[in-house]
């Protein structure tokens, strides 16, 4: 495999976790160390476990004989840099076309497999949902130096609680940026599942034997990737017809979010208060949630916070 008139990147210009990524390949170790040493880490193992699953699986994509394809660094480099491109263009095509539209953009030798390529657009959108949540957990700790690095530093070796603490209160201050962190990973790495499923309909469809007379692989894969979409189209229109009634309807869904969004802030808002060791009301509450402008009207969120039975401190 190479690259026909292939763009040459020399950075990536990505660092997640405070760590400078330099291969979407071959740095997914020291990232996830990297990722691993926030002091928030726990909360958020599992949305970071299904991160790493999948652009493990997509990098999978690239191994030939036990090691990566020596294309492999620089095409993962060149679509990183060609990211924002590559997804509007992708928005526009059809669904089987996707790495027609990544080949051409990337001037990508035909000898690069399909399925490669779907992967490593996969592997891109992971990345990005890493970066989102990752950074936005780093900041946090970054925001705590301002106030006396060598201090802060000190208090994280020596009193991991009390730094903890002064984490949860930087971060009780900018749940917005939370809740932005969040809808951005879910967003991203629902992507980055959907186009791994499709990653691997090619490379299904490159195994099967393309040498039996009227074998058309394009054809066969357009076919399958249209009666997916097609079932799919169906479901979501017989979801819609059933309204409210059935729990998994856009509406009862949103509702869902909009809920789970609320706990986290109040949960997050509650605890500073536990904290610092004042009192809040249960309008206080509700007016705090409501100037975040992101949950809704006074009486949704109060109605949220009596279905999760979130009482303010008194």
């Amino acid at each position: 495999m190479d690259f026909e008139r292939g763009i040459e990147v020399e950075e990536l210009e990505l660092e997640i976790a405070g760590f400078d990524v330099t291969c979407l390949v071959w740095d997914q170790d020291d990232v996830e160390a990297a990722v691993r040493n926030l002091v928030l880490f726990p909360q958020f193992e599992t949305h970071f476990r299904n991160a790493f699953d999948l652009i493990n699986t997509a990098t999978s994509f690239w191994l030939e004989e036990g090691s990566y394809a020596p294309c492999a660094e620089s095409i993962t480099r060149n679509h990183y840099y060609l990211r924002d491109a590559i997804y509007d263009h992708a928005s526009y095509a059809e669904a089987g076309s996707l790495p027609r539209v990544i080949r051409g953009l990337l001037r990508a030798s035909h000898s690069a497999a399909d399925s490669q390529l779907v992967a490593t657009y996969a592997l891109v959108l992971a990345t990005q949902a890493l970066e989102a949540l990752a950074n936005w957990l780093f900041d946090l700790e970054l925001a705590t130096y301002d106030i006396d690095a060598d201090l802060i530093e000190q208090l994280k070796h020596d009193s991991p609680r009390q730094y903890l603490a002064l984490i949860e209160k930087a971060r009780d201050r900018s749940s917005g940026n939370e809740i932005r962190a969040r809808e951005d990973f879910a967003t991203l790495l629902g992507e980055a599942n959907q186009a791994l499923l499709m990653a691997s309909l090619y490379r299904q469809v490159e195994q099967m034997d393309v040498f039996e007379k009227g074998y058309n692989t394009s054809s066969l894969m357009h076919r399958i990737l249209d009666d997916a979409l097609s079932t799919k189209a169906t479901r979501r229109g017989q979801e819609a017809g059933k309204g409210n009634r059935d729990p998994s309807s856009k509406i009862q869904t949103d509702t869902m979010d909009r809920r789970a969004k609320i706990k986290v802030a109040a949960e997050q808002i509650i605890n500073g208060r536990k904290i610092e060791m004042r009192s809040l009301s249960d309008s206080e509450l509700t007016n705090i949630l409501f100037n975040q402008k992101v949950h809704g009207t006074e009486k949704t969120i109060r109605r949220h916070l009596e279905a999760l039975k979130l009482r303010p401190l008194k």
